[in-house]
């Protein structure tokens, strides 16, 4: 059940969200569902005995009262709806009620996932994860993001959006998934708006990693040096987004603080991280985005393109939103095109009339652990006293089993998460950013409405959680803008900078967060200071794709193994100064182009490693090496030497690390970067295989991966890049009536188009956007809605997949089909308290 569960819950984290893919493709489902049309109609409200005739009637009533003021939803012919609204708290509450009917039982899944409640719906093989969710206390967390905004205009939208979830969920039916799995939903609260953001950012910044790192570093007592130069604090390439071609503009952004190691080892931990680890947020997804100043496009309007590559889902990720208040006098007090997350009201990606914004991710380090003494099972050390740990139990109701209880333990630095060892109890306490009163809620509320680059950069100022790579153009008069988000927590030790990448010595109390309270009211001023935060100001362009910041950061940021390989931030360079260094301009459709981009940068690296080879190759594996010559290094479909290369470089990454690794307990998510791989020379020591006798060098080791490549082709049938990888897109529920068609896909891991199949989580383009002022685009992987029987299913699917997109324009589009009056009913949105 564990590693069962553990792979349940990874994926989760790894696909960015959506709570349903997470529950094991459908090992949580009491499903016995008939696979007819005639079982969902019903459940989705569907009018005059059709089952798809329109989206409406996927809905229920055409009419709803809405306490806040009138809104009228037009879809169109995607499925999206552009709602518009006599003033914001009436949009809240349309936008709540509009989402639950198309994605309530995702919105369930996610909040369940979080508060630890998910075996009160699917049984006991949900306990430990429960158990983990509610040891960390994100619901608390929720609680006092919820305390710090309430009173705020972003409290009284987030309570409009509840009570139009709960006007949906009190009006209609439960939907098919809720009754094919014998429960009803609960009404929606604030905090589970709040908590489903806590959930993004832990899926983005959460993590156990300073235990991998300790790990390894005790699996090789004998090799630390070579070790260390597997992990460098930084990979040795150029292409940092900051400190790579911006366009001509360039920010003095201040030397380096000094850094004081603060080491400290202690028995049991990497048990205590193989039980952590399916639990924190999956390494290497990415994203990328750029911004492009007018001086470079045809039209003199900047350009902005995102595509965060999220899991790949059923449904998908995000649901596609146009709100819209109207205003006095003709004009509108807020019209915003762009993605949310269910059970968010805001977009989160998109554009207004002024301001065009993407996000990816930084891979910052927002996490630290801590070690204490134990006088006692009850009690640790801290500045030199004895405290009892701040102790309660909970109990995890379970579905036809019996229930649990669990014992949540803090200390002054956060939640307390154990292990059993032969030698005792082993345990660290974790501080996450996410764990304080985060304000990002006010923050993306803001964004919508922002009318300029001055404003946005004022509004971020609030987005404490999670540390994103942010880009924004202002789309109506030229600027441009690049800045980190979140905070940055202070780390020093007797006044000197260090960096968070160890567990600290807790009881000692030697390096510690100002200002922050687990739970409680953080003083977010006590953090890195607003200005010290890497910006570019006006860049011409910039690119960003999960590698590193810049080279020479203010403060610690995050160490190599946090950071992508530079593959696809490389390549997005290489397109944008092409075309900026020629004489045509780069145009949206260009922009696409480089979206689809599918050129690998890392077959470039690699490729030449394995021609070096031949001399060690016999002739059937010399053969397969040749069909290399030539080759583009485009990760197609239809190409022959992208399957070989994909397949060669499992086996060589393998083959080069596996012997060592795996024999000292370590398996291959602990294995580092293929740009680390990639700089090998050919005598490292690395290659040798210590199982034989004799010394292996780099060219013994890409022989043998090939000739091991090849035979998996054979074995498995495939004979071209395609056949191996898919799409493969399954719903929860194990009915394959409800999957998405298969196909085959271009694109790798580390391609702009960054698709990957062969991983536990299917991960790609989760949404691709391309915004100028005067026109622009957008796509999901699937459909909007989550019923079948939706025209709107996966209407966007094949599309998507094949490099397509739809226009996004910001203005209403469709028939109106649903209508919200001002009724008498009360605010059900509820007080939070």
């Amino acid at each position: 059940m564990v590693s069962d569960l553990g792979g349940a819950v990874a994926s989760v984290l790894a696909l960015a969200l959506l709570v349903s893919a997470a529950v094991g493709g459908g090992s949580f489902v009491t499903l016995s569902a008939p696979a007819s049309g005639e079982a969902w109609g019903s459940s989705y409200g569907a009018n005059g005995g059709s089952l798809a005739s329109s989206a409406a009637d996927l809905g229920g009533p055409r009419q709803v009262e809405n306490p806040y003021g009138e809104a009228t939803v037009r879809f169109d012919s995607d499925g999206v709806p552009h709602i518009s609204a006599s003033n914001e708290r009436a949009l809240a509450f349309a936008v709540g009620y509009v989402q639950a009917r198309d994605r309530l039982f995702q919105m369930d899944l996610q909040r369940r996932l979080m508060e630890g409640n998910l075996s009160a719906a699917f049984g006991a093989r949900a306990v430990e994860s429960d158990r983990f969710h509610r040891q960390m206390g994100f619901d608390a967390a929720a609680n006092a993001s919820w305390r710090r905004i309430q009173d705020t205009e972003t409290g009284e939208g987030v309570r409009a959006y509840t009570a139009g979830v709960n006007r949906y969920i009190d009006t209609r039916e439960p939907s098919f998934e809720f009754r094919a799995n014998g429960y009803e939903p609960t009404r929606w609260t604030p905090q589970d708006t709040l908590i489903v953001g806590k959930l993004i950012a832990w899926q983005l910044t959460g993590d156990f990693r300073d235990l991998e790192g300790r790990s390894i570093r005790r699996a090789f007592p004998d090799r630390r040096e070579a070790v260390a130069e597997l992990y460098p604090d930084q990979l040795a390439h150029d292409d940092a987004i900051v400190d790579g071609s911006v366009g001509g503009q360039r920010n003095d952004l201040g030397e380096p603080r000094p850094d004081l190691v603060e080491g400290v080892d202690t028995g049991g931990m990497q048990g205590l991280y193989e039980e952590l680890r399916p639990y924190q947020s999956s390494p290497g997804l990415g994203s990328n985005s750029w911004v492009v100043g007018g001086q470079y496009t045809e039209d003199g309007s900047p350009i902005v393109a995102n595509d965060p590559h999220l899991g790949l889902n059923v449904p998908p990720v995000w649901y596609e939103q146009h709100l819209r208040v109207r205003g006095e006098g003709g004009a509108d007090a807020m019209d915003v095109r762009g993605v949310a997350f269910p059970g968010v009201p805001t977009v989160v990606i998109g554009a207004n009339d002024d301001i065009a914004w993407g996000f990816t991710n930084v891979g910052a380090d927002q996490v630290d652990l801590y070690r204490y003494e134990r006088p006692s099972p009850t009690t640790y050390r801290y500045q030199g006293e004895v405290r009892e740990f701040e102790t309660h139990n909970e109990t995890i109701p379970v579905m036809d089993g019996r229930d649990r209880t669990v014992r949540i333990r803090r200390t002054v630095h956060g939640p307390f998460l154990t292990r059993q060892t032969a030698g005792g109890e082993v345990g660290v306490a974790v501080s996450w950013v996410g764990l304080g009163d985060t304000r990002e809620s006010q923050a993306i509320f803001r964004l919508n409405k922002a009318e300029s680059l001055d404003e946005v950069r004022e509004v971020m100022r609030r987005f404490d959680s999670p540390t994103q790579n942010f880009v924004a153009a202002d789309i109506r008069d030229g600027g441009t803008y690049f800045r980190i988000t979140g905070r940055y927590p202070v780390r020093t030790v007797n006044g000197r900078s260090v960096e968070g990448d160890r567990v600290f010595n807790g009881t000692a109390a030697r390096m510690e967060w100002p200002g922050f309270e687990p739970y409680g009211r953080t003083n977010w001023t006590a953090f890195h200071d607003y200005d010290e935060v890497p910006e570019v100001r006006n860049p011409g362009y910039l690119a960003t794709a999960n590698q590193r910041t810049m080279d020479d950061p203010p403060f610690y940021i995050a160490h190599s193994p946090r950071y992508a390989d530079p593959y696809r931030g490389e390549r997005i360079y290489e397109l944008l100064e092409q075309r900026a260094e020629s004489d045509r301009p780069i145009t949206p459709a260009y922009m696409r182009r480089v979206q689809q981009d599918v050129r690998s940068e890392a077959a470039e690296d690699f490729v030449p490693i394995i021609q070096d080879s031949t001399g060690r190759m016999d002739a059937s594996t010399r053969a397969a090496a040749d069909e290399f010559d030539g080759w583009d290094y485009n990760m197609t479909a239809d190409s022959r030497p992208a399957l070989l290369y994909a397949l060669w470089l499992d086996h060589y990454r393998n083959a080069t690390f596996g012997d060592e690794f795996r024999s000292r307990g370590l398996d291959e998510s602990y294995f580092p970067k293929d740009y680390t791989l990639s700089q090998l020379p050919p005598s490292s020591r690395w290659f040798d295989d210590v199982r034989t006798d004799r010394r292996e060098r780099r060219a013994d080791i890409a022989a043998r991966a090939l000739r091991q490549a090849v035979a998996e082709a054979e074995r498995e049938g495939w004979e071209t890049y395609g056949d191996y990888n898919r799409l493969d897109q399954d719903h929860p529920f194990p009915l394959a009536f409800l999957d998405y068609p298969e196909r085959e896909m271009d694109g790798s891991p580390y391609t702009v188009n960054n698709f990957r199949s062969q991983r536990s989580t299917q991960a790609g383009s989760s949404w691709r956007m391309v915004v100028t002022e005067g026109e622009s685009f957008g796509i999901i992987p699937g459909g909007q809605s989550a019923n079948p029987f939706s025209p709107h299913y996966h209407s966007q699917l094949d599309e998507w997949a094949t490099g397509g997109y739809k226009p996004m324009p910001r203005e209403p589009s469709g028939d109106r089909e649903l209508v919200f009056v001002r009724g008498d009913g009360a605010d059900q949105g509820g007080d939070g308290s």
